[in-house]
């Protein structure tokens, strides 16, 4: 079976996705918090800063807490991933932390997931971003599965494009990235109140 990767853009800001879970990285030198995370925590009404200062939550590279997001975000759940130091986000390490997300979004038997972590691995260029993907496609090679991955936010596109030379060549033996060959942005939609939310609980797991 070709493992394979199936990427949508979504424009929308992350809490609107529809996905299975969402993915923002944390790390120890984000005080206060940053890009995806930031913006998850404030829909949260400050879980993941709560998380950190519990000190359930340290950023380390390896960690990842996984939270009930349902209500705040139309996604069920969002799973945060350490990044570790910024200092040491080299390439290397985004295609490490691409290939780590995928295997816990397996692991968790998850189909559709929303990769709010693309902003992040952009700040390395688009270097950084097509490692991500390229790590999510070795873990996807080694399962022999496929998945849906969204890019979500404003620079959608912009990383959509980053991506299209990393789906002509590079990708490792028996991975496939479907990239849309167009996209079209939705009209405009009037906002909608999102509902009640859920009381998160922060699950650590190795």
């Amino acid at each position: 079976m070709t493992a394979a990767l199936s990427v949508e853009i979504d424009e929308q800001p992350l809490e609107r996705v529809r996905a299975d879970a969402v993915v923002v990285g944390y790390s120890p030198d984000d005080r206060p918090l940053r890009g995806a995370a930031s913006r998850a925590d404030w829909r949260l009404c400050g879980e993941l800063w709560r998380l950190v200062a519990a000190r359930k939550l340290s950023g380390a590279l390896g960690q990842a807490a996984l939270v009930s997001a349902a209500g705040p975000l139309r996604s069920s759940l969002l799973l945060v991933v350490g990044l570790g130091p910024r200092a040491e986000l080299s390439v290397d390490r985004w295609r490490q932390l691409g290939s780590e997300i995928l295997r816990r979004a397996f692991d968790l038997e998850l189909d559709h997931v929303a990769l709010g972590i693309t902003s992040d691995a952009a700040i390395a260029g688009p270097a950084g971003t097509r490692a991500l993907f390229a790590g999510a496609a070795e873990a996807a090679a080694q399962r022999s599965a496929a998945i849906r991955l969204a890019i979500a936010g404003e620079d959608a596109l912009e990383r959509l494009a980053e991506l299209r030379p990393l789906a002509e060549s590079g990708l490792p033996a028996g991975a496939k990235l479907r990239l849309p060959d167009s996209f079209q942005r939705p009209a405009q939609n009037a906002r909608t109140r999102t509902g009640g939310f859920t009381t998160d609980q922060g699950l650590q797991f190795k």
